[in-house]
């Protein structure tokens, strides 16, 4: 039977320590410590921990392993399960760390957290085992293995997010000449106004002079965002970086610092502009329709207990829904 370098050589190293006087059970094993356990990032949706994974080999051969396997659960309830995470190989009398994540949804504990809605904070549970093979070499155990527990407690979040209160107020006679100007377009700067007044109120321009979209005029939209959570963890910020859609469509991106709160909702009222140019079909459709589709995506900072993260850390925003004019 044929035996490799590799194996030759650590089983002269395990033949010098026994020469020694070391045993086998006191020779010396690899070790694996999570040496950093966080919450990294945090949505409305879900929730995303980072492990750091340190391995020591005291061998003269590489070692490699798939990963670990990590169990979840959330207030006693088992919610995920994954295997083989963060695997990697560590070279010889080597030490190697790996950063891995891992995301929990809020769906999934949801439906399976007793009275969720009357929670605040949910205290997780991870188990983690971590099985490394160790070369077949007499005097060695098939493979060692680690088992790690983690706990850490995480916001209770069921979001609900409307807009609210969208108008968009019509050009001034003076935006629009300017406009005219600068497009070169030979319409009447004040049948172009009527147009996009027209636009704006969900009607039929009765003198389609010109398209808006050909002109490059600021119209400004005011809405509210509410921010419900149905849930109980306290979510609070100062500043909301947003981009709104409309209609599958991007109309305006900025920052709010005009926030309201009301025991479980937020108001962030928003004031900004777009250009005529955004007034596609999908766009127009909204105010024909009055109603339409939005997608709100952004974040917000967030300071959760130290316990949890002494560090300040981003809140995201990914969602969408329906609304109506007023």
């Amino acid at each position: 039977m044929r035996t490799s370098g590799k194996a030759l050589m650590l089983a002269s190293f395990i033949g010098l320590a026994l020469g020694a006087g070391i045993g086998a059970q006191t020779l010396a094993k690899p070790t694996a410590e999570i040496t950093r356990f966080q919450v990294e990032a945090i949505t409305l949706r879900d929730i995303t921990f980072l492990f750091e994974l340190t391995v020591k080999n005291p061998y003269p051969v590489g070692l490699s392993f798939s990963g670990m396997s990590l169990d979840f659960s959330v207030e006693g309830a088992k919610v995920f399960s994954t295997a083989s995470k963060g695997g990697f190989s560590v070279g010889a009398r080597g030490k190697k760390s790996n950063v891995f994540t891992v995301t929990l949804t809020y769906d999934a504990i949801i439906k399976l957290v007793k009275d969720y809605t009357s929670k605040d904070w949910l205290n997780t549970v991870i188990n983690g085992k971590l099985v490394i093979p160790l070369p077949k070499i007499p005097g060695l155990p098939a493979d060692i293995s680690f088992s790690y527990k983690l706990e850490k407690k995480i916001p209770a979040i069921k979001p609900v997010v409307s807009v609210t209160g969208f108008t968009v107020r019509p050009p001034s006679a003076k935006e629009v000449a300017n406009a005219v100007a600068k497009a070169g377009k030979k319409v009447d700067a004040d049948k172009a106004r009527s147009v996009i007044a027209d636009v704006l109120a969900g009607k039929k321009p009765s003198a389609p002079v010109i398209d808006p979209a050909e002109l490059d005029v600021p119209l400004t939209v005011t809405f509210t965002l509410e921010i419900r959570n149905d849930a109980r963890a306290a979510l609070s910020f100062d500043k909301l970086q947003y981009e709104l859609f409309v209609n599958g469509e991007s109309l305006v991106v900025g920052t709010s610092s005009d926030i309201r709160q009301d025991g479980q909702r937020i108001f962030v009222t928003v004031t900004n502009t777009f250009s005529s140019k955004r007034l596609s079909a999908n766009v127009k459709a909204l105010f024909s329709s009055r109603k339409g589709s939005f997608g709100l995506r952004g974040s917000a900072t967030i300071k959760l207990p130290d316990e949890i993260r002494k560090e300040p850390i981003q809140l995201g925003f990914d969602e969408t829904g329906s609304f109506s004019l007023r």
